[in-house]
């Protein structure tokens, strides 16, 4: 055999260290996933005001929404830290974040600033396993978690422990075909998007079934694919009637109330509206999943704004939302993220000015269009100001007050 030169052997030599410093690299990278997280900006703040000019004088009921990018948490993988399709997002009420993480089959447990805590379930049919879960729900110290492809709901304490397991697969009271949709009311009640099964159902403390309603179809209170849910300060529930391309709106008893959006791309309308989130705000958050943006809507459906790219930011697939104070978690399962956003929306008539505290960052603060007016300008006074469509970006640096005009014409 031929003996390698003593230039050949240094090559190889060369390769084999290269190869070992990858792995090393890799494992090091892989060990640091779970402290990698960048925690929201929400720890420095700024006031963003807000004013406006109508011509003729008298304008009124103007939205003008600010969105920024605050951070992200996670990329691709399965290690602690890691997402693989994010679809939920909930908190509890020490201020600890969840995340449903559906192709890893497990939910993972974060505290407020990113950092990682625990893994909640794990891949299996047994006690206390998941398969592709999707919404949770927590209420005190008990999380729900749609167990979508058990064909269950599976609930735990926010500590990791396994509590019980309800339902099993099939079209009968208490039984489900893919839920991907939970929520407690105020009792400790809990209500299911029974979601190929096309309707909603209800559930005591206990497990006890206590009612369902929905039928296929697409007329007012009939469903097509609901999936997450949520209910308002006035005990609303909120159903993300995702492939009706709207939210319906019912009573606990299953009445219904009203209807908000439907097919398009336009402001209101949603393609596979598949997340959503009423906020303390009393603003409603819609993850439009197949449009690639989040929209926000008053709870009476008036459309207040929405964001997709903004600074820093790309909303490619949102799943789940939620909406803590002046931030808004987004489960993109594109990404394999949860991204973080800033914001907030004034309601303007003319001459009015209103100011609101808000995390430090580039904020594109842009208007609705309000019917029969124009938009005219948007000007800053300070914050760098450029301007985009419909608006205008600014920096809010911490501490900082950035003050804006908005004016219209008829």
């Amino acid at each position: 055999m031929k003996k390698r030169t003593l230039m050949e052997n240094d090559w190889w030599r060369r390769i084999v260290l290269l190869a070992v410093m990858t792995c090393m690299l890799a494992f090091v990278v892989q060990i640091g996933a779970a402290q990698s997280n960048e925690a929201p900006a929400a720890v420095t703040s700024g006031t963003l005001t807000v004013g406006k000019s109508t011509t003729p004088a008298g304008g009124q009921d103007f939205w003008v929404t600010a969105a920024s990018f605050q951070g992200a948490w996670g990329r691709a993988g399965s290690s602690n830290g890691r997402f693989r399709q994010p679809r939920d997002v909930e908190v509890d009420s020490a201020g600890n974040i969840y995340v449903s993480d559906h192709r890893n089959s497990r939910v993972q447990k974060f505290e407020a600033d990113g950092d990682f805590l625990m893994v909640i379930g794990g891949a299996g049919k047994g006690a206390g396993k998941l398969r592709r879960p999707n919404a949770i729900a927590i209420s005190g110290n008990k999380l729900a978690v749609a167990d979508t492809d058990n064909h269950r709901i599976a609930l735990f304490n926010t500590n990791g422990s396994f509590i019980a397991n309800w339902g099993s697969q099939g079209t009968g009271n208490g039984q489900f075909s893919h839920p991907q949709g939970v929520v407690f009311d105020s009792a400790g009640n809990l209500y299911v998007a029974d979601t190929f099964n096309h309707r909603i159902q209800v559930f005591d403390t206990a497990g006890t079934f206590v009612r369902q309603w929905g039928t296929l179809g697409s007329a007012d209170g009939q469903l097509r694919f609901p999936t997450h849910l949520d209910f308002d300060a006035a005990g609303n529930l909120y159903v993300a009637d995702s492939n009706n391309h709207r939210i319906q709106v019912f009573t606990t008893q299953g009445n219904f109330v009203r209807m908000i959006g439907g097919l398009g791309s336009g402001p209101g309308q949603f393609w596979v509206p598949v997340g959503l989130d009423v906020g303390a705000d009393g603003f409603v958050y819609i993850a439009d999943t197949f449009n690639n943006r989040v929209q926000k809507v008053t709870t009476t459906g008036v459309y207040v704004g929405q964001w997709k790219q903004v600074s820093g930011g790309n909303v490619s697939r949102p799943n789940g939302l939620l909406s803590v104070g002046a931030l808004v978690y987004v489960g993109d399962i594109d990404a394999n993220k949860v991204q973080i956003f800033g914001q907030t929306s004034f309601q303007l008539d003319d001459g009015q000015q209103l100011s609101a505290s808000l995390p430090a960052g580039t904020y594109d603060v842009v208007e609705a269009a309000q019917s029969g007016w124009t938009f005219g300008s948007a000007t800053c006074a300070a914050g760098n100001p450029t301007a985009i469509a419909g608006g205008v970006r600014v920096t809010l640096a911490d501490s900082a007050t950035v003050a804006c005009s908005f004016t219209n014409s008829q």
